[in-house]
């Protein structure tokens, strides 16, 4: 891990704000999860949206991992950046804008709504696909990210697999490949339910070879909080196809779409104390940053709680609101957890204007979902050590 003083002269040499990502962290953990996916009869995609930064695709894309793209601007980008299409699978909310070419490309396509399903068919193709099916479960931190359920637009409701069946058997392709996603959660009973929900929907599919279970695998970004225990997922996993083999007599493959485990606390972004207040005795003390949810946004969308160090030699400690500089009052860093309408003090080193703040976890969703351009301030910028 990057340690924070060497945090603290990127600051000073480089200015801030700035996300700075742990090239060695982001190779470690990768490096562990493909090997045990490998253990395991399971292909392991980096999802893009996480993080689309240039180096970690590369660096990603040279250990062998294949990539989960959510719009055909982000498989664009990584086949420029040398990624090969037949390592990308892509499923997006919004068709896209020339199917024909994007079925042509090499890329792996996935139907995630009847619509789309008309859209191949439609172009003319005769080839393999996979579908995005809603099993009718949703599991997550907060409804926000929840991505399965009745309260859910993402996929095929589970209920119009007969309109899927029947397109299958009059449009002349192949569904080989059924994509689910839930949610996000760490506890194995939450993954069991996953791929036995998931092997129900391959049942009624007598083509599917593949079962992709997406991500949504729980990191710890702070202390309190409990990671996935990944051997355990891969295991029930493991075990859940081979009964299914052993019941069915058809072979499975397994595959996973992790971002956040991949890359969420390989990622810090750092920032500058630019003003302290207080509202009174019987109010809050505040922490006024040169950043906010122009660059990280989960705070305000989710209630997401991220580590916050003041970079300095006090010995004192102090209760303060970590608020970011834009003119929104849910521009807030220290969210009641996964409550973003309440606020909630932290105990941190006593600031003064002009110390250095590192905010952790956010080598996930921090630059790639930030709300870019409010209040019309510039980006933070990113290096990756």
């Amino acid at each position: 891990m990057i340690g924070l003083e060497q945090l603290k002269r990127i600051a000073d040499q480089q200015g801030t704000p700035i996300y700075v990502y742990d090239r060695q962290y982001l190779l470690d953990r990768a490096t562990k999860l493909q090997e045990l996916s490998q253990t395991h009869n399971c292909l392991l995609r980096y999802a893009v949206k996480a993080n689309p930064h240039t180096e970690i695709i590369e660096l990603f894309d040279r250990l062998g991992l294949n990539f989960d793209a959510s719009s055909e601007y982000e498989a664009e980008r990584l086949i420029k950046l040398g990624v090969e299409p037949e390592k990308i699978s892509l499923s997006s909310q919004q068709p896209p804008s020339n199917m024909l070419k994007t079925l042509n490309s090499g890329v792996k396509f996935v139907a995630t709504s009847l619509r789309q399903l008309e859209l191949a068919g439609s172009s003319g193709w005769q080839g393999n696909l996979a579908v995005r099916l809603n099993p009718g479960v949703g599991s997550g931190h907060s409804r926000r990210t929840t991505t399965g359920g009745v309260s859910s637009s993402f996929g095929i409701w589970h209920e119009y697999m007969p309109q899927v069946l029947d397109w299958a058997s009059k449009s002349g392709c192949v569904i080989d490949r059924i994509q689910t996603h839930i949610g996000s959660g760490a506890d194995a009973k939450v993954w069991r339910t996953v791929v036995e929900e998931g092997l129900k929907l391959v049942e009624q599919i007598p083509t599917i070879k593949i079962l992709n279970l997406g991500g949504g695998y729980k990191v710890a970004r702070m202390p309190d909080e409990k990671e996935a225990n990944m051997a355990e997922i891969l295991e029930i996993f493991d075990n859940a196809v081979k009964a299914f083999q052993k019941r069915t007599g058809r072979q499975l493959s397994i595959e996973i779409e992790p971002g956040t485990f991949l890359v969420a606390n390989g990622g810090y972004l750092i920032s500058q104390v630019v003003d302290v207040v207080d509202t009174g005795r019987e109010g809050f003390n505040f922490i006024k940053l040169d950043t906010g949810m122009n660059d990280l946004l989960r705070p305000t969308l989710y209630g997401a709680q991220h580590s916050i160090e003041i970079i300095n030699d006090s010995k004192a400690k102090k209760d303060y609101v970590v608020v970011g500089h834009n003119c929104e009052s849910g521009d807030l860093l220290t969210p009641e957890p996964g409550n973003p309408e309440q606020i909630k003090p932290r105990s941190l080193n006593q600031a003064e204007i002009g110390d250095t703040v590192m905010i952790g976890g956010v080598g996930a969703y921090g630059a790639s979902m930030r709300a870019i351009g409010y209040n019309s301030y510039p980006a933070a910028k990113e290096t990756i050590l």
